[in-house]
């Protein structure tokens, strides 16, 4: 008959003390391994948010030149800018009128609208209208298809053959949303409001002001050199740079940090006067 010994209490001991250290290092090893997930997770929302923020408005603006930036409205939380959302060549001279010589999906960022402004090239310089309608017309420019007409205000002869721009005053500006946070938006004129829509989000939220570091706008002349203040001379414009700034939660530290990043864009396409 075999005598088996059981486990001493000094024995117990040591087994339950040996088996808290194990699951100890273990949860411990979990927790930072989720804590360093959230991190990873924030970091990467972070990046995405600036990078979508930056490309966005980077991609719009490098389209414009300084005389697309409204008057007095370069500032460092928004900028208004007289986007283009369409180009074309006039298909046949109107008066009154521009028939595009393309059809409505092509060189149409958005379609024209009552309040936009048509812009077509003389010899010289480019002559603004005020747009007051829009048609769809057949075409014979392209055999028939349907083509995009608008009317303007003004009994100007446009000719035929010359090209054709429509730009809509846009304004790009940091504001704070109804839920608190800051956010980057557009918004777009409505001739029915007489005024700017309300802001659309398209990025966010970021950090308005932290210190010396704020998310918005700079602006400098050809020589490097930033013009600042309230009246920012927009015909001096030669390059803006966007700057935006996100938290990134650490939480391992117990406080949130705040990642940066920018990039610049240089107004080189002439457009109009």
């Amino acid at each position: 008959m075999l005598n088996r010994r059981g486990l001493t209490l000094i024995e117990l001991l040591v087994a339950l003390t040996l088996a808290a250290v194990v699951l100890g290092s273990a949860t411990t090893s979990l927790l930072r391994q989720q804590r360093t997930n959230a991190l990873i997770r924030s970091s990467a929302n972070a990046d995405l948010q600036r990078t979508a923020s930056l490309g966005v408005l980077a991609s719009q603006l490098a389209l414009l030149d300084p005389a697309d930036v409204a008057s007095g409205q370069a500032l460092d939380t928004a900028i208004q800018v007289r986007a283009g959302i369409a180009t074309s060549t006039s298909c046949a001279a109107g008066i009154g009128f521009a028939t595009f010589g393309t059809d409505t999906a092509s060189g149409v960022s958005a379609r024209p609208d009552v309040g936009d402004t048509l812009w077509w090239r003389g010899d010289t310089s480019w002559t603004p209208a005020e747009i007051v309608g829009t048609n769809q017309v057949s075409s014979a420019c392209l055999s028939g298809a349907p083509v995009m007409q608008v009317v303007v205000r003004q009994r100007d002869t446009i000719p035929v053959d010359v090209p054709l721009r429509v730009t809509r005053q846009t304004r790009y500006a940091l504001y704070k949303s109804s839920d608190g946070t800051w956010q980057l938006g557009v918004r777009e004129w409505s001739p029915s409001v007489h005024g700017f829509a309300a802001p659309q989000p398209f990025a966010g939220p970021f950090v308005q002001k932290s210190g010396i570091r704020r998310t918005g706008f700079r602006y400098f002349d050809e020589s490097g050199v930033e013009m600042s203040g309230a009246s920012v001379d927009v015909s001096r414009i030669a390059r803006l740079r966007i700057t935006a700034h996100s938290f990134l939660d650490t939480r391992e530290r117990g406080q949130d940090s705040i990642r940066t990043d920018s990039v610049d864009v240089s107004f080189a396409r002439p457009h109009a006067p």
